[in-house]
């Protein structure tokens, strides 16, 4: 599934120390306090978010910290902003207004909260979320080339991955004194993940591209092509090269085997933080649990039903075992895989004005994912539209091909792009009525909640109409589910990574590797994250069905979408106060 978070999450939550809120607390015109309180907001975003300079055209003049200073800088800043939001009088403002109130408020409680958990967290370093392995792959691909004052700021950058690396090393020792250290299995990833990125001279995955670097002029591009390589050689892969080595030998073996942050100092107060910033929701670990477990067992009614149609006589598991080793759902070439996402893209094109009153004016596209990134991701990411990259692209993972079933490719097709990721975010940069801060924004409940939601919907247009692609499409939301359960498990109510693993293997199709990488994903990486796919698409049909409950012939399926998408991400309580208030002037009309 798409690995947006893995920029996303960071644009939603970042705000920076960049000075007072402009705006006085009491009295004055509470629109253009909020306003102002609402650029402060974005620009401070963009200010400490490699991703979001590109997708605005700002130059990129420094690299992210992993600190606690600038942690604790953002909070400082974000309690100001919240401070003066609580000046403003919410029944003076426009609708869309208050939408914008309650996104500040909810964006800004969280970055407060954050200094409290920030050394429960190995984002500094893991795959998913390391700026060595997510924000910096945007230097080499984004970063403008053209003048000798873009290619002295790459090479400025490019210098300061060294230092950074080095950063991280530091609070890998901080959090050790505190009896805080990566758990042995993430070990493992996270030395891979690095080698991978320890590439010599211009082949380094933070080098510009053999196309970019060969549209340069020949009388600056050996030149050019000599500085990076001298940067990376000497001062990128050593301290790459030394990051690894600090995580082996002595702190090796202090590691703890065992995952989950209730081990951990402050870890269960830190896991249920992060459920609630996932989720959006006032939700609790064990309730989550509980509903993964009962929507789990209502899927697998459903798969054995299907079986009796397919015509296959075993059980569930066989089946799966079957459909993981037919060759009809392999591919040989990377292009292959392309092209079976294609073919999905292709068939929902047609109907797309069934289901929607609009659609994005940029394009959309599959590529192929960075190789050096495909062994420790488990499917690829979307990106959305940017000044420099104006279309949409889905970066699949395209490796490993000889282990890799695309039994699922329909359900992942339409989570990415159409109708999924690709809708949600295209359709809200494209909103000009929006603040800039809320068409850029993004929550995980809301963003993958919504590509889940989607994913379901050609079923509603017959796009699931043979029975193997519905299969896949019931598969795809077990392995989503099977996350309900799992994450909270393994995070506080006590279950091994090795139970988890089993339970994946019982009861969904994903493959040994990926069991490996996505439970480490749950409870070390990013825990609590992967919740917010499955709680929020569940949020969106219950809206929507008790939407249908309350409207009957007055419901109208395109309107129903134009609330949740117009208004861009949202935490999902904002989006049942938005759901709630078109309902009764549906009612009333």
């Amino acid at each position: 599934m798409s690995v947006l978070h893995r920029i996303a999450v960071v644009a939603a939550f970042a705000t920076t120390a960049c000075g007072t809120p402009e705006a006085a607390p009491g009295g004055g015109d509470d629109s253009a306090t909020l306003s102002r309180l609402l650029t402060a907001a974005h620009e401070a975003r963009i200010a400490s978010s490699i991703s979001l300079k590109v997708r605005y055209g700002r130059p990129i003049d420094r690299l992210p910290s992993v600190g606690i200073a600038e942690d604790e800088a953002r909070a400082a800043h974000a309690k100001a902003l919240l401070d003066t939001l609580a000046t403003v009088r919410r029944d003076r403002l426009t609708e869309s207004e208050q939408v914008s109130a309650d996104v500040l408020e909810w964006m800004l409680g969280n970055e407060v909260e954050a200094p409290e958990h920030h050394w429960l967290s190995f984002a500094l370093v893991t795959p998913y979320q390391s700026p060595l392995t997510n924000e910096l792959m945007f230097l080499g691909r984004d970063m403008p080339l053209t003048t000798l004052e873009d290619r002295d700021r790459y090479l400025a950058r490019l210098s300061e991955i060294g230092p950074l690396a080095d950063s991280i090393v530091m609070g890998l020792a901080t959090r050790a004194e505190r009896g805080i250290l990566v758990p042995k299995p993430e070990i493992k990833q996270i030395v891979s993940t690095i080698g991978a990125l320890t590439v010599a001279g211009v082949k380094s995955p933070y080098a510009p591209t053999a196309a970019r670097l060969a549209a340069l002029p020949d009388s600056v591009r050996p030149g050019f092509e000599a500085a990076i390589a001298k940067t990376v050689d000497e001062r990128v892969n050593p301290a790459l090269e030394r990051l690894v080595e600090s995580i082996q030998g002595q702190y090796l073996a202090a590691a703890p085997e065992a995952v989950g942050l209730k081990q951990y100092p402050g870890g269960e107060a830190a896991y249920r933080y992060a459920v609630r910033v996932m989720t959006t929701l006032d939700l609790e670990p064990e309730d989550i649990h509980r509903t993964g477990l009962d929507h789990l067992a209502k899927l697998e009614r459903s798969m054995d039903s299907l079986l009796g149609v397919i015509g296959f006589k075993g059980t569930r598991r066989e089946f799966q075992a079957a459909m993981a080793k037919d060759p009809r759902f392999r591919a040989r070439t990377p292009e292959d895989v392309g092209a079976r996402y294609q073919k999905y893209y292709d068939a929902i094109r047609p109907h797309v004005s069934k289901l929607f009153s609009r659609e994005p004016k940029a394009p959309a596209e599959f590529r192929r994912l960075n190789p050096a990134l495909e062994a420790s991701q488990t499917y690829g990411f979307y990106q959305p539209p940017s000044p420099n990259s104006p279309q949409g692209i889905y970066f699949y993972n395209a490796s490993n091909l000889e282990n890799r079933s695309l039994f699922q490719v329909a359900s992942i097709a339409y989570h990415e792009l159409v109708p999924g990721h690709h809708f949600q975010f295209a359709l809200a940069l494209e909103n000009d009525e929006l603040p800039p801060l809320r068409r850029g924004f993004y929550t995980t409940a809301h963003g993958e909640g919504w590509a889940e939601y989607a994913s379901e919907l050609p079923n509603e247009i017959g796009l699931y109409a043979d029975p193997y692609d519905r299969y896949g499409r019931l598969i795809s939301e077990a392995f989503l589910t099977t996350r309900l359960v799992i994450d909270p498990a393994m995070a506080i109510l006590g279950w091994s990574r090795e139970r988890a693993m089993e339970f994946m293997r019982e009861h969904t199709m994903t493959a040994e590797s990926e069991i490996a990488s996505e439970t480490l994903r749950y409870s070390v990486d990013m825990p609590g994250q992967a919740l917010g796919y499955k709680v929020g698409a569940l949020e969106f049909w219950r809206l929507r069905r008790k939407a249908e409950r309350e409207l009957g012939d007055k419901f109208d399926l395109r309107a129903f979408h134009a609330v949740i998408l117009d208004q861009g991400g949202l935490p999902m309580a904002v989006v049942g106060k938005l759901v709630d208030r078109w309902v009764t002037k549906t009612k009333g009309g």
